[in-house]
């Protein structure tokens, strides 16, 4: 059930984005192509912005952005009274402490890229009806 809901909230979200768009455009009463185009636009916009987070995640998993974490906190660790109650003296400690906290954000970007997919397949159909 766990591994259900984790495909099921992103696709859930991404479809409520997908019908908002769809009904703020009015396309509920449109046919042909020009329903075709607005189906690919509506599936593409939340199916890319699911897919951007989804990689950038990743990324951070991969620590692509951990110097400029270690950065920032080391900055707010200047602000504190107490400089002995700092949580990491070396960004060596920061990083394995990161290494040890990395989340599987997989299914968000299958989901991104299924929904961008959906948008080609209407796409493709808008532009060859």
């Amino acid at each position: 059930m766990k591994k259900v809901l984790k495909y099921l909230i992103p696709f859930l979200i991404c479809s409520i984005f997908t019908v908002v768009i769809l009904a703020t455009r009015g396309s509920f009463v449109k046919t042909g192509k020009t329903l075709m185009g607005e189906l690919s636009d509506a599936f593409f916009v939340p199916g890319v912005i699911t897919l951007g987070i989804g990689l950038l995640v990743m990324a951070t998993n991969g620590g692509a952005f951990d110097m400029l974490s270690f950065g920032i906190l080391k900055l707010f660790d200047l602000l504190k009274r107490d400089l002995t109650k700092v949580k990491y003296r070396t960004f060596y400690d920061y990083r394995q402490a990161q290494k040890e906290k990395k989340r599987s954000f997989l299914h968000v970007v299958l989901i991104g890229a299924g929904f961008v997919l959906v948008a080609l397949v209407f796409l493709v159909i808008y532009l060859y009806s």
